[in-house]
C-alpha cells in the first residue's frame, strides 16, 4: 500500500503566507530539509502562534524521521488554527505510521470534512481502512481518490492491488492504468506480472517482471514471481537463481523462503528444502503454506511421522485449509491408511479446477430412482484406475448413470457394455443432461470400497482391433511394450521420465525379447534412435485408448514409467514392470513394496537414489532374464 507524502499545506492566496513560512516552504521544496527546519524554528520565535509554521516544522521533522517532534508540531498547529490546511492530514499520517489507526482515521476525516477534494487524504484513508481489514470501505475510498485524481499512479496501483486481493480478474485494468501513468513503477510491474502469470500469459508476465528487475534488481517480490513463473515452465536453473536471490534479499519473509523450498522440493532436493521450510515455519508458526512445505520436504525423505505431525499442527491452526487436508490425505493413502485418507482426499476438489455443478454431490446415500452424473476427473490414469468402480456403482440401483469423460477414453469405455450414458467432454464448460446428483471418479474408492481389493482384468480390448494388431506383430519371442516418458506438462515429469534413451540399452540387449516402442509424440531424436536400433515405433498409431488397449492385449507385457499406459495394462490384466522415481512417486504405489493392491500383475522397480535409474533398470533386466511374467 502506498500512502501519499506529508504535505506542507496550501493556501488559495499565496499572500496569506508569512515571509518566514514562504522562506521555509521554498527551502523544503528545494530539498533543504534542515534549512527549512531552521527557518521555521526562527519564524516561530517571532510568531509562536503561526499555525502554518508549526505545520511546516512538523513536515521537516517527519522528513528527518523525528515522528514524536512532528506529532507535537502538528498538534500545536491545530491548536493554533483547527483549519490549518493539511495539518489534520499530516497528523493522521504520523499517527498511522505509529499504528494508532483510530486516531489517524479521525484526523483524516476531519481534513476531508474541510476539504473533501483532498485526493491524497481520500487515498490514505483507503490505505488505513485496508490495514484495518475494512476492505469494502477501502475500495470505496480508493475509487473516490481516483475520481479526484484519475491520472494518479498511486491511486491506480492501490485500487489494483486491493482488487487483486478481492477480485483478481478486475485488477488488471487498474494496474495497466498505473503503468500508463508511471511506466517505471516497479511495484505495478511486479503485481501485473504476477497476475498475468496466474492467467497463463507467461510471455508478457516474464517481460514485465524482467523490466521490474532491470529497474530494481533487488526487488524480492519480482525475483520471487519471476522464479515461480520460470519454475512453472521447468526452467529449473533460472528459477532457482531468482528464488535464491529473493531469499538473500528477504531472509525474514516466510513466503520467499517457502518459494525456494518448494522449488528445491519439486526438483527432488528435499534435503536442501527442509532447512528453508523450517526457517519459514519459525517465522510464521501459524502459516498453512509453511506447514505444507516442511511436511512435503520431510515426506520426500521418508520422514512420514514428522510430516504427519506437521500437517496436523497446521490443521489445528487452520482446520478448514484445503491444501493441508489434501496433503494429509495423500500422505495417509501412501501409507495404506485408506479409511483415514479417503475423506481427506476430497479436499483435492477445493484446490484444483473442477466443473461448477449445481446438483448436490453424492456421498454414498441410496441411489434408487435417482439420476447420477459421474465425472471422470484428473489424468487419464486416474480415469482408468477408477473405471473398476462402475459395476459397483451400478449395483447401487440408480435410475440412470451419465458418465462424463474425455473423448480419447470414450471408445474404450463404451466398448465395455456398461448400461450407462456417455457424455464426451473436452473442458469444464458446456450444458449437461438433467441429473439429481453427481460424483467425481476419484471419490468412488472411499464411497464404494475403501480398502483396495485385488482386481482381475476389468477392461477388455476390442476383438477386431486385437486381430488387426496380431496380424502385424512380429512372430516369435516375447513381445514387450516400452514407454519411457510421460506427458511433459505433468508437474513431476522431470522426475518420473527417463532422461536418456541410452539407459534402455541393457533391456534391449536381452535375448528373445521383441521390443515395441509405444511412446506417443516421439521427437525426431527419438525416432532416429529407435530406427538405428531397429525398434518399431507404434505410438503414432495409437489414436485413443481403445487402440492402445488392442495392442497391449496382444503383448506379453509392458515396461513403463508411471504413465496412463501402466494403468491401462493393469486394467487389462497384462503383466507390467513399473519404473518409479524415488522422489515424487505417486501415492497409489505405496512406500517400499514391489507389488501394489491396485494391479495384481504389476511389479514395481523403484529408484534407490533420487535421479538414478541405473539400479532399477538393472534389476528389471535381471528379472526379465528369468521371469517371463514379471511376477518375481
Amino acid at each position: 500500500m502506498r500512502p501519499a507524502r506529508m504535505r506542507s499545506g496550501r493556501r488559495e492566496l499565496m499572500t496569506d503566507l508569512t515571509p518566514d513560512a514562504l522562506r521555509a516552504g521554498a527551502l523544503l521544496a528545494a530539498g533543504d530539509v534542515s534549512g527549512a527546519l531552521l527557518a521555521a524554528q526562527s519564524g516561530l520565535q517571532a510568531q509562536p502562534d503561526n499555525a502554518e509554521l508549526w505545520n511546516l516544522l512538523g513536515v521537516c521533522a517527519a522528513r528527518l524521521e523525528q515522528l514524536a517532534m512532528a506529532e507535537q508540531c502538528w498538534r500545536q498547529a491545530l491548536q493554533c488554527d483547527p483549519r490549518t490546511p493539511d495539518a489534520h492530514y499530516n497528523l493522521g499520517r504520523c499517527l498511522m505510521a505509529q499504528g494508532q489507526l483510530a486516531q489517524a482515521e479521525a484526523h483524516y476525516r476531519a481534513e476531508l470534512a474541510q476539504r473533501p477534494e483532498h485526493a491524497a487524504c481520500q487515498g490514505n484513508l483507503g490505505v488505513l481502512l485496508e490495514e484495518a481489514g475494512r476492505l469494502d470501505e477501502a475500495e470505496a475510498q480508493y475509487r473516490l481518490a481516483l475520481r479526484l485524481r484519475p491520472q494518479s499512479a498511486v491511486h491506480c496501483f492501490n485500487l489494483g492491488r486491493l482488487l487483486y486481493r478481492l477480485r483478481p480478474e478486475e485488477a488488471e485494468d487498474c494496474l495497466r492504468r498505473a503503468l500508463a501513468c508511471a511506466p517505471d513503477d516497479v511495484d505495478a510491474l511486479n503485481l501485473l506480472g504476477q497476475r498475468l502469470a496466474e492467467r497463463g500469459e507467461r510471455a508478457e508476465a516474464e517481460t514485465l517482471l524482467r523490466r521490474a528487475l532491470a529497474l530494481e534488481a533487488s526487488h524480492a517480490g519480482a525475483l520471487s514471481n519471476l522464479g515461480l513463473l520460470l519454475q512453472a515452465q521447468r526452467r529449473w536453473a533460472e528459477a532457482e537463481a531468482c528464488l535464491s536471490a529473493a531469499a538473500e534479499r528477504a531472509p525474514e519473509q516466510a513466503q520467499v523462503l517457502g518459494n525456494l523450498a518448494l522449488c528445491l522440493w519439486r526438483q527432488g532436493r528435499s534435503e536442501e528444502a527442509e532447512p528453508l521450510a523450517r526457517r519459514a515455519l519459525a517465522l510464521e508458526p501459524s502459516d498453512a503454506d509453511a506447514h505444507q512445505q516442511l511436511a512435503l520436504a520431510l515426506a520426500q525423505q521418508g520422514g512420514w511421522e514428522e510430516a504427519e505431525t506437521t500437517l496436523r499442527a497446521g490443521l489445528d491452526a487452520q482446520p478448514l485449509h484445503a491444501g493441508l487436508r489434501r496433503n494429509l490425505g495423500y500422505l495417509l493413502l501412501t501409507q495404506g491408511r485408506w479409511g483415514e485418507g479417503w475423506p481427506l482426499h476430497e479436499a483435492r476438489l477445493e484446490t484444483a479446477p473442477s466443473p461448477a455443478l449445481s446438483s448436490p454431490r453424492w456421498r454414498g446415500e441410496a441411489l434408487a430412482g435417482r439420476r447420477l452424473l459421474l465425472w471422470f476427473e484428473q489424468g487419464y490414469g486416474d480415469a482408468l484406475q477408477t473405471a473398476r468402480y462402475l459395476p459397483l456403482l451400478l449395483g447401487r440401483g440408480p435410475a440412470r448413470v451419465i458418465v462424463a469423460c474425455r473423448p480419447v477414453l470414450l471408445p474404450l469405455l463404451q466398448a465395455q457394455g456398461w448400461p450407462v450414458e456417455w457424455l464426451p467432454i473436452s473442458d469444464l464448460a458446456g450444458p449437461l443432461p438433467a441429473h439429481d446428483c453427481h460424483v467425481f471418479s476419484m471419490s468412488l474408492p472411499g464411497l464404494l470400497q475403501p480398502e483396495p481389493a485385488p482386481a482381475p482384468a476389468y477392461l477388455r480390448a476390442d476383438d477386431a482391433g486385437r486381430a488387426a494388431w496380431r496380424a502385424r506383430l512380429p512372430a516369435g519371442g516375447r513381445k514387450l511394450g516400452l514407454v519411457w516418458r510421460g506427458r511433459p506438462e505433468h508437474e513431476f515429469d522431470h522426475c518420473r521420465s527417463l532422461p536418456d534413451l541410452e539407459m534402455l540399452l541393457p533391456l534391449l540387449a536381452l535375448p528373445g525379447v521383441q521390443w515395441l516402442a509405444l511412446q506417443p509424440e516421439l521427437n525426431q531424436a527419438e525416432r532416429d534412435w529407435l530406427r538405428a536400433r531397429g525398434l518399431p515405433a507404434l505410438g503414432d498409431e495409437l489414436a485413443d485408448f481403445a487402440a492402445s488397449a488392442a495392442l497391449l492385449a496382444e503383448l506379453d507385457g509392458l515396461v513403463t514409467v508411471d504413465t496412463a499406459f501402466g494403468h491401462l495394462a493393469g486394467a487389462l490384466g497384462l503383466p507390467c514392470a513399473l519404473l518409479l522415481s524415488a522422489r515424487h512417486a505417486d501415492w497409489r504405489w505405496g512406500l517400499e513394496s514391489e507389488t501394489t493392491p491396485w494391479y495384481p500383475r504389476h511389479r514395481l522397480f523403484r529408484q534407490s537414489e533420487a535421479g538414478d535409474w541405473t539400479a532399477p533398470l538393472a534389476r528389471l533386466a535381471s528379472a526379465l532374464s528369468g521371469d517371463p511374467d514379471l511376477k518375481g
